[in-house]
């Protein structure tokens, strides 16, 4: 869960966006950048609705921040594509994984803008989701190439930091 950064000045007021890295308290305009403000390993500066805040992000798990809201009805259609085969075919091995895939789904219709912190459990049934859609419906799989591989980069990162 996103938390708004207060100001270090009047401790009232919440940072805005000013420009590229650069904020300023909404109360006494006290000015800021990224750089400046100390984050934990475990953490990222997001902007949600134009305050910055700080999301915390567990260990195995990676953010993804689309850029454009057409990637959460995106990711959703793998999703539910998979979900509907599953009863069919075994698409996931695990009950487990199909009940991810669906909170997952849950997720992506309650929040087209993210950012979306993924567990590593989470980005496993998205990309096989992927996969399964790929299969099936290969003119898909060239609507949004660029955040498919971020997503399969951000799986693989997941991956690394678990076996570290």
């Amino acid at each position: 869960m996103p938390v708004p950064i207060l100001c270090h000045e009047c401790r009232q007021g919440q940072y805005q966006v000013r420009g590229p890295d650069f904020y300023a308290c909404q109360a006494c305009g006290s000015p800021i950048t990224g750089a400046t403000l100390p984050v934990e390993d475990d953490e990222r500066l997001v902007v949600l609705a134009g305050i910055l805040q700080v999301l915390a992000v567990p260990d195995g798990h990676q953010v993804i921040t689309p850029d454009r809201r057409c990637y959460a009805p995106h990711l959703g259609a793998s999703l539910a594509l998979a979900l509907r085969l599953h009863r069919t075919r075994a698409v996931f091995p695990r009950a487990e994984d199909a009940a991810a895939a669906e909170g997952l789904l849950a997720t992506l219709d309650a929040d087209e803008r993210g950012p979306w912190v993924l567990s590593p459990a989470q980005l496993d049934v998205l990309a096989r989701a992927m996969d399964v859609r790929n299969t099936v419906l290969p003119s898909t799989s060239r609507q949004h190439p660029a955040f498919d591989a971020e997503i399969k980069d951000a799986r693989a990162r997941s991956r690394r930091t678990q076996r570290a």
